[in-house]
């Protein structure tokens, strides 16, 4: 069995306001190590059902958070920023085939607009709200999209209790892992680490077994996969309309519709780095 772990900070247990997440905060190392401690405890869960090859992608922030030293020596892991983001390392093989058997999305949070979900945004902060097919989704539902093309079901989603909540709404398979209740955007309720990591253990354990019984299934969407932003500022989706292919359909919003949902992940990608690139 092969898995893919994508690992971001903001879903973490303990972690539950925006400042910590930030490494010019002075709280910031104490987060990588409940980010390191639930890694962790993925892996061993994955290992304890039969992992025979695991690559941790490291996806918060500028993507190298985590300590190598510190993570389970079982592992692999991909630092640095990369041109395919939090999906980076799980292309499909060079024959076509996929690379991966499960992946599993530790440390997660609920997309952007969402009006409870601790620390709730998708990828860079800049869009208030993203779409797919018409729906509001996030993170996890971008990624589930590119990875689903490649063949990888998405096993386990952890994060906060509003996560859980649209993750059973766009991937009604996969494990839900509560490591934390939401109280408000910058606040939530977090067990003990130990408790966290318990329950992040368990559920990569059961996501990775039931990939090896074939009871998952890949994020699929009708065609034309169509993804929309809404920036904050007009001048956002102004940049980002730049892009081919890409239109502005009202003051704030970009719209990007493709039949293959690769293109439509590279699409999304590139509008919000044009997006970016605007001063404050």
């Amino acid at each position: 069995m092969r898995v893919y772990i994508s690992v971001d900070m903001e879903g973490i247990g303990g972690i539950n306001h925006p400042h910590p997440t930030d490494p010019a905060d002075r709280r910031y190392p104490t987060s990588v190590a409940l980010m390191v401690g639930e890694t962790n405890a993925a892996i061993e869960g994955a290992l304890a059902a039969g992992a025979t090859d695991i690559l941790v992608n490291d996806s918060h922030w500028n993507m190298y958070n985590l300590l190598p030293e510190d993570l389970h020596e079982a592992a692999r892991v991909l630092q640095g920023q990369k041109a395919w983001s939090m999906v980076a390392g799980a292309q499909s093989a060079p024959d076509g085939a996929s690379a991966f058997d499960v992946a599993l999305f530790v440390g997660y949070h609920a997309r952007a607009g969402h009006g409870r979900g601790t620390i709730a945004h998708t990828y860079s902060g800049r869009p208030v709200e993203t779409r797919l097919n018409g729906r509001p989704t996030g993170e996890y539902g971008l990624n589930a999209l590119a990875l689903g093309a490649w063949g990888v079901p998405v096993g386990l989603v952890s994060g906060d209790d509003a996560l859980a909540e649209e993750v059973a709404a766009w991937l009604p398979w996969a494990e839900r892992v509560v490591v934390k209740v939401a109280d408000g955007t910058h606040s939530a309720t977090s067990p003990h680490p130990s408790v966290a990591r318990g329950l992040v253990r368990a559920g990569a354990e059961a996501a990775v077994r039931r990939a090896a019984a074939g009871d998952l299934q890949v994020l699929a969407v009708g065609r034309p996969v169509v993804i929309e932003v809404d920036y904050a500022r007009g001048v956002e989706a102004d940049h980002g309309a730049v892009m081919p292919g890409a239109e502005r359909v009202d003051d704030r919003t970009v719209r990007f519709a493709t039949d293959d949902p690769i293109d439509a992940y590279r699409g999304f990608l590139a509008i919000d780095r044009l997006a970016g690139a605007v001063g404050g």
